[in-house]
């Protein structure tokens, strides 16, 4: 585990974390945390809509090739020095193989997770991991935010990409 123990976002409503990472010898498993809660004279509807958002996962709202985005999607991205990036809402293509072919350029997509509400029903939080491959350069890389639903405007956060190449020197094999 590699912590980064970073906030992305943070309204008096919203935050968005990136605690940390499960890092493997080829790609790390970015781990986002969110928040939200319901602020004062908030409409039932669209409540219920941000609720849903953080507890399913806003990587359900559908993907339309050729089509603008939904602003209900959550839009998280990789940008690293060299300039190559990745976001989740690239494309993936289906191969027919297995394993696939390795790709050619950055990877970044949502690798599961879920949520849930507690005793109130007006906070709700969500869990949320990332596969990221390759592994970051050993420097500082940015990652990016945007959900324009929820009010989050395209935001680039700093990372260290050394310590997570270094987590990924001490990953060892369950079985050898």
């Amino acid at each position: 585990m590699c912590p980064l123990d970073v906030i992305l976002f943070q309204s008096d409503d919203l935050v968005i974390a990136l605690p940390g990472a499960t890092v493997f010898p080829e790609g790390a498993k970015l781990h986002v945390r969110m928040g939200v809660r319901r602020r004062a004279g908030t409409d039932d509807n669209a409540w219920r809509t941000r609720r849903e958002l953080v507890m399913r996962g806003p990587h359900h709202v559908p993907l339309h090739p050729g089509a603008p985005l939904d602003d209900a999607l959550l839009r998280l991205g990789v940008r690293f020095p060299d300039g190559g990036k990745a976001t989740t809402v690239d494309g993936r293509p289906d191969y027919d193989e297995w394993p696939p072919p390795r790709p050619d350029h950055p990877v970044l997509r949502f690798d599961g997770g879920g949520g849930g509400s507690g005793a109130s029903d007006d906070v709700a939080t969500g869990h949320w991991s990332l596969w990221l491959w390759p592994l970051p350069p050993p420097e500082r890389f940015e990652f990016a935010v945007e959900w324009p639903s929820c009010g989050v405007p395209l935001t680039f956060t700093a990372l260290d990409g050394q310590a997570i190449v270094a987590a990924a020197g001490r990953a060892r094999p369950f079985w050898p």
